[in-house]
Parts: structure tokens; C-alpha cells; sequence
């Protein structure tokens, strides 16, 4: 295996996994979270682009941010 392929290729595109196999998150709601917090930026520029609201919906991120984002109220106690 030459010395700059990855034994992991998931670990070099996947920033959840990057984050939990790295520490830097424990676990993989807290490894979400943190990184739909750090895509805000790519998030506005999806809305922006002329991807239609079908593309966007089948987008990664957006169904990533969907299934989170009303998680909080959902747990809630109201």
C-alpha cells in the first residue's frame, strides 16, 4: 500500500466518523452535532445555489440537519 493511501478512506470524507475516531467527539449525536454546527456556512451556500427543493432535500447535509433539528423539542418535557 503506497504510504499515501489512507487504510481508512471513510475517516478522510467523513467528518463524523473523523471527529469520533479522533476523540474529539463521544459520541455520535455530540460528533453531529458538532459538525451541522460547523456546516452553517455550506448549509447557506446549498440554499443559495439553484439546486431545486427536491435536490436539496436528498442532500446529505439537509437530511442530516432535518433529523436533528427539532430533536430538542421533541425530547422536551412540553
Amino acid at each position: 500500500m503506497p504510504s499515501g493511501e489512507s487504510i481508512l478512506p471513510e475517516l478522510d470524507t467523513d467528518a463524523v466518523l473523523h471527529l469520533l475516531l479522533t476523540g474529539q467527539a463521544g459520541s455520535v449525536a455530540e460528533a453531529e452535532e458538532m459538525y451541522l454546527n460547523a456546516s452553517l456556512p455550506e448549509v447557506i451556500r446549498l440554499l443559495q445555489s439553484p439546486l431545486s427543493d427536491e435536490e436539496l432535500g436528498r442532500h446529505p447535509l439537509l437530511v442530516m440537519y432535518r433529523r436533528h433539528g427539532s430533536r430538542g423539542w421533541e425530547d422536551s418535557l412540553l
